[in-house]
């Protein structure tokens, strides 16, 4: 699991920048995302890609697009993510 760290909104669509993860979130069937009242919304609709780690060996930090309607309240810094593979 990790957090979300900043959210843009592009084209009509948001994109999500997350903390460091070791988790197989490349492989994601499915996004959960959690509000600060620990409320799930789960995401179907969304497109996975990875920023680089240049400068140090932490884990890849996960970014997302999603491709459909999501409560803004969902994206704010600070929720949980998890991704569901399989």
């Amino acid at each position: 699991m990790c957090e979300i760290l900043e959210v843009m909104k592009v084209k009509g669509r948001f994109l999500v920048e997350c903390t460091h993860s070791d988790s197989d979130f490349m492989n994601a069937t499915n996004i959960t995302i959690f509000d600060k009242a620990n409320r799930p919304v789960e995401i179907k609709n969304f497109k996975m890609d990875r920023t680089r780690q240049c400068f140090n060996n932490k884990p890849i930090s996960p970014w997302f697009g999603i491709e459909e309607d999501v409560d803004e309240h969902f994206l704010q810094r600070g929720n949980k993510v998890e991704f569901v593979c399989g």
